[in-house]
């Protein structure tokens, strides 16, 4: 959803491989392929990291070459996937609302891309993000996140809403997160540059 024709395309073979900040990452997302072509139900893995190191291609590249077995994967951009959720539900196309939450939710494979980047509000946090993590975690859905921010920076994130501080209900999405994903951060060259 809303991803670029690079991302679509990646490849482990095209990975960049001489930073070795990058070495644990990309050796986890190996044994990540190993492992899940053995048992699909394996952790994600949430991976937070500076500004273009490379975060969402690395995991595009896995999907991709799960792809190739016919593993079914989606890759939504966040901030932009919670706009075109909520211009689906306001207009009288309300099925197309459901069915790409539907999808989502029940992908074999998800990245949550930018996590973190997006206007926080109850609904999106509470009504979208929590039930779509809750549904994975029970179906135990492998799941994975990129974000520029550490898990706490995102718990912070996640509690401001125009209705104030809501710690209690960050801490749940929180809670999920964990429990569906292995936790890295990378911090590498901005290849964007």
């Amino acid at each position: 959803f809303s991803v670029p024709k690079e991302i679509k395309e990646a490849s482990i073979k095209k990975i960049y491989k001489t930073d070795k900040n990058r070495y644990e990452t990309i050796l986890w997302l190996t044994e990540f392929i190993k492992k899940y072509k053995k048992d699909i139900h394996q952790k994600g893995l949430y991976l937070c990291g500076n500004f273009g190191c490379g975060k969402t291609y690395l995991i595009a590249a896995i999907f991709n070459e799960l792809g190739k077995d016919g593993i079914k994967s989606a890759i939504v951009f966040w901030p932009e996937f919670l706009n075109g959720l909520k211009a689906s539900f306001n207009s009288d196309v309300r099925s197309e609302f459901k069915n790409k939450y539907n999808y989502v939710k029940k992908v074999p494979l998800l990245l949550i891309d930018d996590l973190g980047a997006e206007v926080v509000t109850g609904w999106s946090r509470d009504e979208i993000l929590c039930p779509l993590l809750q549904y994975r975690m029970d179906e135990k859905l492998p799941t994975f996140f990129t974000s520029n921010l550490d898990l706490k920076a995102l718990e912070n994130h996640l509690a401001i809403t125009s209705k104030g501080d809501e710690i209690i209900k960050a801490g749940r999405i929180i809670s999920r997160i964990k429990q569906l994903t292995d936790y890295q951060e990378m911090i590498s060259k901005n290849l964007r540059e």
